[in-house]
């Protein structure tokens, strides 16, 4: 097992010590810890920062006023001479973001699981796993769900988070020679782009909602509004949206078989009785003529579920030329989308040339 050589920065003064050695690096491995279990924005406990010599272990607790360090969190993710290497971003944008100040956009962004997914490893396939696979090194896992806002933290808690970035400068440098020779870096650099601008043609709020395909246009409508409302409240409560209102009692309110109004508001979870009349007046509003049904949410017909099943053995095919999985290339998810008129940019580029789905009657 590597032994990181860890630097705990706590204070302005560590902070400026070190400031320069991070923003001077070429490739910075990076990850996040946080507390997201009641919350609608996520709790930074720590950021790790690794050149794979040193491990910096930031505490952003305690720099939570200092602006030094919010400015060193922008320079850092805004630099182009710094590429920012980390193992699924998944919500560490977020985090950085916050820590920032401001949206920070970490490019350019080395995804070290979305670069070995484009060598043939599983989608989701864990850092330890890839760091034993490339480096023959043994990372302990499974304290990440711990408490990172608690203080002090415990001595494995800081050696497992230095452990999280100290293989990723390696990794890296490992994973680029295999895309070069396989002649996929391209490919990676234009994914991590999408990522970082979180573009994705992603499905619409209403289209993720069990039960909202079964809903006509006007239903639909006031689904749409009381939605939007939520989500205004979670992020006003900093709540979950699940804790404002669940989705099951949204669709409730909006069907015309109901149980009530107020049976279904008594029932709903989070909801105050201030939230009854914002509630009722969206509810009551007339349709505003604006509205538009999804895409996601139209059924497909039976050529175009003949069509899907022609995509997917496509897709199945090119994958297994190219030796990865075939949801790398197109979910049904996706294939679904365009068929549905959707949108969906993670089929435009290197993928879209791949699987060329031109002639398709989408």
């Amino acid at each position: 097992m590597l032994k990181p050589d860890i630097r705990l920065i706590s204070d302005a003064a560590a902070l400026d010590a070190h400031r320069d050695r991070i923003l001077a690096t070429d490739a910075l491995g990076l990850d996040t810890e946080f507390v997201r279990e009641r919350t609608y924005y996520p709790y930074p406990g720590l950021l790790q920062l690794s050149d794979g010599e040193l491990v910096w272990i930031v505490d952003p607790v305690a720099l939570a006023d200092d602006p030094g360090f919010r400015s060193m969190v922008a320079e850092l993710a805004g630099s182009d001479s710094i590429t920012k290497i980390l193992h699924s971003t998944g919500e560490d944008l977020e985090v950085i973001d916050l820590l920032a100040g401001q949206p920070a956009a970490p490019s350019p962004l080395f995804d070290t699981q979305r670069a070995a997914a484009l060598l043939g490893w599983p989608l989701q396939v864990r850092y330890e796993v890839l760091a034993q696979d490339l480096l023959g090194i043994e990372f302990p896992g499974g304290l990440g769900r711990n408490n990172w806002l608690r203080r002090p933290l415990p001595e494995a808690w800081v050696a497992y988070a230095a452990h999280d970035v100290i293989g990723l400068p390696a990794m890296h440098d490992a994973l680029i020679r295999r895309l070069e020779e396989v002649g996929r870096m391209a490919w990676l650099i234009e994914d991590c782009e999408r990522i970082v601008w979180r573009d994705g043609g992603t499905d619409s709020p209403l289209a993720r909602m069990r039960g909202a395909a079964g809903l006509d246009d006007e239903q639909l409508e006031r689904l749409d509004r009381l939605v939007r409302w939520r989500d205004r409240q979670a992020r006003k409560r900093n709540l979950p949206r699940g804790f404002v209102v669940r989705d099951e009692a949204l669709i409730e309110l909006v069907r015309p078989d109901s149980e009530g109004f107020e049976a279904i508001v008594r029932q709903a979870r989070g909801l105050s009785k201030s939230d009854r009349q914002p509630i009722q007046t969206l509810l009551e509003e007339p349709a505003s003529g604006e509205f538009s049904r999804p895409a996601e949410l139209n059924p497909l017909s039976a050529a175009q579920r003949q069509e899907l099943k022609s995509m997917q053995a496509h897709v199945r095919q090119v994958a297994e030329s190219l030796g990865v999985e075939p949801p790398l290339l197109a979910s049904r998810r996706d294939l679904t989308r365009l068929l549905q008129g959707g949108k969906c940019d993670w089929l435009d580029g290197w993928r879209g040339e791949l699987l060329d789905f031109s002639g398709s009657s989408r």
